[in-house]
C-alpha cells in the first residue's frame, strides 16, 4: 500500500476520544467501535502527539491493525509530552488492562526498561519504534547515526566547510543519541569547523529550539551553523535568529516534515536541509510485526529494523514527496 494511502485511506468505524489513564495522566486514544473483548487490545505509547511525526506514526499503527486483521482490534493511544515518568505511568496501566501488544515510542533510553520486562513477563508482546529499548520483541527505527551525518555534511558544504557550529541535542534517546554521534563524525572531517562547546536540550520542540538558539546566539555571536536534532527544533531555531536578525546562519535539522519542506521552499529560509523519515513506513512495519506476534509467530530474526534516511534541501524539494 502506498504510504501516501495509510494516512488518507477511510477507515471504518473507528473514532476519536479523550482517555485518562491512571494517576490522572492524559492522552489521545483512538478505539473501534464494539466490544474490546472481541479482538485484541492495542496500548500505543507517543512521546508527543502535537508533534506531526509522532501522530503520522499513530495513524499508521492504527490504519494497519484495522485493516490486518478479520476481527477488530481494540486500540488506546496515548501521548506522554516527552515525559518519562508519565510514559512508564502509561505502560503500567496498559499492563495492568492486560492489552495484548504494545508499540511504544520511547522518550529515553532507560525509563521503560523495568517495565518492559514487566509486560513482557505478564505476556505482552513490545515492539519499539523510533528509538530502542531494552527487552522489546522488535524496533522500527530510521538509522538515526547515517542521518544525522547526511544532514551534517550538507551543513559543512553549506558553511563552504569553516565556520563556528552548534548542535541543539534532545530527549536522551537512541535516536538522538545516533544523530548526534553521525553529526559528529561528519563536523570533526571538517577542520575548518569549530564545534560549541554546549549542553544544549531542545526537547525536540519547537519552543525549546527558540529557547536554545536565543541563548547560543546571547553567548555565541560569531555562530555560523546549527544541527537541531528534529525539524520542530530547527524551527524554532529558526524563529530565533530571523528575531535577531540573523539571516547568515545555516540550519539543518531531521525529519523531512511537511513544515520544514514548506521552509525550504521559502527563499528566506535559514534551513538548508533534513535528513528524511518516513513515520507512516514506521508506524506500518511496526504494526505488522505486532500481528505476527499476535498471531503466534517469533520475534523477527533481525530485531532491530533500520530504515534508511535521505536529505531534502534547498535544491531537490521539488522532487521530495514526503509525508
Amino acid at each position: 500500500m502506498p504510504l501516501a494511502s495509510l494516512l488518507t485511506k477511510r477507515r471504518p468505524r473507528i473514532w476519536l476520544l479523550a482517555v485518562v489513564l491512571g494517576m490522572g495522566l492524559a492522552g489521545s486514544a483512538l478505539a473501534t467501535h464494539g466490544d474490546p473483548g472481541k479482538g485484541p487490545r492495542v496500548g500505543v505509547l507517543v512521546s508527543d502527539l502535537r508533534n506531526p511525526f509522532f501522530a503520522h506514526i499513530a495513524r499508521a499503527v492504527e490504519t494497519t491493525l484495522a485493516d490486518g486483521r478479520q476481527r477488530a482490534a481494540h486500540i488506546t493511544v496515548v501521548s506522554s509530552g516527552f515525559d518519562p515518568q508519565r510514559q512508564d505511568e502509561q505502560l503500567k496501566e496498559m499492563i495492568r488492562q492486560r492489552v495484548q501488544l504494545v508499540i511504544v515510542t520511547p522518550v529515553d533510553s532507560t525509563s521503560l526498561n523495568a517495565r518492559v520486562a514487566e509486560a513482557r513477563a505478564a505476556g505482552i508482546k513490545v515492539v519499539a519504534v523510533d528509538a530502542l529499548v531494552q527487552g522489546a520483541d522488535a524496533a522500527v527505527v530510521t538509522d538515526s547515526r547515517a542521518a544525522g551525518k547526511l544532514a551534517c555534511e550538507h551543513l559543512v558544504r553549506t558553511l563552504g566547510g569553516k565556520g563556528e557550529v552548534a548542535i541543539i541535542d534532545g530527549p536522551p534517546n537512541t535516536a538522538a543519541v545516533g544523530r548526534v554521534s553521525g553529526c559528529r563524525e561528519a563536523l570533526g572531517a571538517a577542520p575548518g569547523v569549530r564545534v560549541v562547546p554546549m549542553a544544549l536540550n531542545g526537547g525536540a520542540t519547537k519552543d525549546g529550539g527558540v529557547e536554545q538558539m536565543t541563548r547560543l546566539l546571547a553567548q555565541h555571536p560569531k555562530l555560523s551553523g546549527v544541527f537541531a536534532i528534529n525539524d520542530l527544533c530547527g524551527i524554532g531555531a529558526e524563529m530565533a535568529a530571523q528575531v535577531a536578525g540573523r539571516r547568515d546562519i545555516v540550519i539543518t535539522a531531521m525529519d523531512g516534515s511537511p513544515e520544514v519542506v514548506q521552509r525550504l521552499r521559502d527563499p528566506s529560509t535559514l534551513i538548508a536541509g533534513s535528513a528524511t523519515q518516513s513515520p507512516a513506513l514506521m508506524g506500518q512495519r511496526a504494526a505488522e510485526i505486532g500481528l505476527k506476534l499476535l498471531a503466534g509467530q517469533a520475534p523477527p530474526q533481525q530485531r532491530v529494523l533500520l530504515l534508511p534516511s535521505k536529505l531534502v534541501t534547498r535544491e531537490n524539494v521539488g522532487g521530495y514527496e514526503g509525508w
